[in-house]
């Protein structure tokens, strides 16, 4: 007597960036795993512990970083610098560069598997599951990468109507969009170059803001609270916007406050929480001798989370009163802290949130002001530009986020979060897929 056990189905996720771009898509693995899918994550090199040591599969996608860096002649901190003054900089220099390399370690890494999830920005994994004829989604990070023009993104110098309550505002918000969209294009002869290259038909999507609406994506998921960017109505219609994604690791021991720092936490009133994520720490400037400033000047407590360039030179200088180290899992902190200091990113943004702690945004480049700006209109903190950060200014934002009503918005849009299920949806599809 024979028997067949029949195989499980296996996904392929592919993302690019940073800790930001890469923890998402290991809670969608996770989610996955548990729901009986064999996963393996595509991603650059650096991040390859992180991926196993979550008991995920890994496969390599370039650009690693040190690629970007070899073929722009900089270290790490010159590249950042790079990107913070050119806006195409991630287009032109990332996945445009390297869309060859991207696109082939994708279908090398899709070879046996039935499903592809990819990032949205990460053109080479489109163009692969698009080859593959594999069903495929697309997930977004953040709303930026749904561009709308009934509900546009916050993205300066593009002067769209924020929040559009006619026709013509609307009307003047696609023209706005046509304008970007035009700009953009221009830059992709490589990707239509690449699609003739590879046998697949022309197309006019620009593919890193246009949404997917032609690509053949079975589905796009904005993964984001729906309270904190709702579904536009412009949107594309396999869109779906389910809420954050939060994971726990695998070894929560890998993830927990320190000795140190819970010690500091239990020996006084709750601190501020300075941190500029895992990317902004490379080009971080006066920003955390201007924050220790700021704290002492209102008498305040305070954590930095510095990177290690940083915590190794602010170590010597700080006082009783602060806490410096270069990481700490940021579920485990925000709640115990009483406002959060940022840059904007998604994932720092969803768990302030996530916490109910009022938040102070300075946003650096890319999706980050639209991020700061969304926190405004839910009452549940402000934004100071990185170029007016000092002294006088943060002690006065600061100030201000000790009123209850902020601490209150905050607290609401956390309990409104409790039942979001981000990742479960993509889940679904990919089972069902």
């Amino acid at each position: 007597m024979t028997h067949s056990t029949k195989r499980r189905k296996r996904v392929l996720l592919a993302t690019f960036g940073t800790l930001g771009d890469i923890y998402p898509f290991i809670a969608i693995a996770h989610a996955m795993c548990h729901r009986g899918l064999d996963v393996v994550i595509a991603a650059p090199e650096m991040h390859q512990g992180s991926i196993e040591r979550e008991g995920i599969a890994y496969a390599r996608l370039r650009p690693h970083e040190g690629d970007i860096l070899n073929a722009l002649g900089v270290d790490l901190s010159g590249a950042y610098r790079i990107m913070l003054k050119n806006p195409y900089f991630i287009l032109d220099e990332i996945y445009l560069r390297f869309l060859s390399e991207s696109y082939h370690d994708t279908l090398a890494a899709a070879e046996g598997v039935d499903v592809i999830v990819s990032h949205s920005l990460l053109v080479g994994a489109s163009l692969a599951a698009e080859k593959s004829g594999l069903p495929s989604a697309r997930v977004a990070l953040a709303p930026m990468y749904l561009q709308s023009a009934a509900a546009p993104s916050f993205t300066p110098p593009a002067p769209y109507v924020l929040l559009p309550r006619s026709r013509q505002a609307i009307g003047y918000n696609r023209l706005i969009r046509s304008f970007v969209r035009t700009g953009i294009n221009l830059r992709m002869n490589r990707l239509r170059s690449f699609r003739r290259e590879i046998g697949l038909p022309g197309t006019q999507e620009d593919f890193f803001l246009d949404f997917g609406r032609k690509n053949g994506a079975s589905k796009i998921y904005g993964l984001y609270s729906p309270s904190f960017a709702a579904r536009p109505p412009d949107g594309p219609a396999n869109l779906v916007i389910p809420g954050f994604p939060f994971y726990k690791p695998r070894d929560e021991r890998r993830r927990t406050l320190s000795k140190a720092l819970m010690s500091f936490l239990s020996a006084g009133s709750a601190p501020i929480a300075f941190t500029l994520g895992s990317f902004a720490p490379q080009v971080s400037g006066s920003f955390y001798d201007i924050s220790i400033a700021a704290a002492r000047a209102l008498g305040s407590r305070a954590i930095l989370l510095a990177g290690p360039k940083d915590a190794n030179r602010l170590a010597t200088s700080v006082g009783p009163n602060e806490f410096v180290c270069d990481d700490a899992p940021h579920d485990e902190l925000f709640p115990l802290a009483s406002c959060v200091v940022h840059h904007g990113g998604i994932g720092t943004t969803a768990q302030a949130l996530r916490a109910g702690k009022p938040q102070l945004v300075v946003p650096f480049f890319g999706d980050q002001p639209d991020h700061g700006k969304r926190i405004e209109r839910l009452g549940a903190g402000r934004v100071i530009s990185l170029s007016s950060y000092n002294l006088r200014n943060v002690a006065s934002a600061l100030t201000a986020l000790g009123d209850g009503h902020y601490l209150r918005a905050a607290h609401a849009f956390a309990l409104s979060m409790q039942m979001e299920r981000g990742v479960d949806a993509i889940v679904e599809w990919a089972i069902c897929a």
